[in-house]
């Protein structure tokens, strides 16, 4: 079993190189000194609560820069207490820039790793698999999904097999597009019985309450949700809403700093949520959202107070 190694928020803020991102967000004094974790179901292995997505510079650097962003960008993550990174797909000609950073940051087996199958057919599938595991660095990977349940007939198999012959620790499957209807991703749940799904699940776009994450806990199957500042088919437009806007003051009785934070905490506030993985290219915003790890979570009423009022505000 990996382990994932852990780091205070006391030492982030003594040592870590994104100090200066940190100063320029409001000072806190939380009661819980190291980010939350919460235990994959059926393992005693446990994650950190905020993940990193993969922002366009992970994927490939842009003509006339350098790695220093996105290296940046992972070890503000790292030095915060995050461990878990949502890598990107093959979307591209190119492997990812990604794979090759993180080895040579040393930290790739620190790290838990989510890759994704891109393709149709269980050839192309395969071949996919093991270019990711090799681009990362990383085998057995910790965690291999479908992109949206993919040609799931033909390349679940390939996970499966993937997984029995050590390749991939865990299995599962993404489901963010809305086109593929929630119905769906139940019924793949219960015939493919996956170790974890990737749902979006926002404030506002939190169907996935009503029996996805329930047959999550249910079937003990992990939770990495996205897209938590997602807004209709937007994502991100979250914060078009939020802009210019005062913090309720009663978001302080959670240990909310931010808009950013309060779109974060309502996600983790639900216990079935292994982690929330949000994707930026700016280093303080990844600051800000991994403090979302830490401190008080709003309870069952206050997530109540929370959703009520953000529909006041669209």
């Amino acid at each position: 079993m990996t382990r994932l190694s852990s780091i205070s928020r006391r030492k982030f803020l003594a040592q870590s190189s994104a100090v200066a991102a940190a100063t320029a967000l409001p000072a806190t004094s939380f009661a819980q000194e190291t980010m939350r974790t919460r235990t994959i179901p059926g393992t005693n292995e446990a994650l950190p609560v905020a993940a990193l997505g993969s922002p366009d510079v992970f994927y490939i650097t842009p003509e006339g820069a350098t790695d220093e962003l996105p290296k940046t960008l992972v070890q503000t993550m790292y030095d915060m207490g995050g461990r878990v990174i949502d890598t990107p797909a093959f979307f591209r000609p190119d492997p990812p820039v990604l794979g090759g950073m993180i080895q040579e940051m040393g930290i790739q087996d620190d790290l838990f790793l989510v890759g994704k199958i891109t393709v149709n057919g269980a050839e192309a599938a395969a071949e996919h698999l093991d270019k990711t595991i090799a681009n990362l660095g990383k085998r057995p990977l910790d965690l291999m999904l479908l992109h949206n349940m993919r040609d799931a007939e033909n390349t679940w198999p390939v996970l499966e097999k993937a997984k029995a012959e050590g390749k991939v620790r865990y299995i599962g499957a993404s489901e963010a597009s809305l086109v593929i209807g929630n119905e769906v991703l139940e019924k793949f749940m219960k015939d493919k019985k996956p170790d974890f799904i990737m749902p979006a699940y926002s404030i506002s776009l939190n169907a996935v309450e009503d029996r996805i994450l329930p047959l999550a806990a249910d079937m003990g199957v992990g939770v990495i949700s996205i897209e938590s500042f997602k807004l209709g088919e937007n994502d991100g437009a979250y914060f078009s809403v939020t802009a210019d806007k005062e913090l309720p003051e009663w978001a302080a009785e959670f240990d909310c700093e931010s808009w950013a934070q309060f779109a974060l905490k309502y996600v983790l506030s639900n216990p079935i949520v292994t982690c929330t993985a949000t994707e930026t290219n700016k280093p303080h915003h990844v600051v800000d959202n991994m403090r979302a790890g830490y401190g008080r979570l709003p309870d069952q009423a206050m997530r109540e107070r929370m959703r009520t009022y953000f529909q006041t505000l669209i």
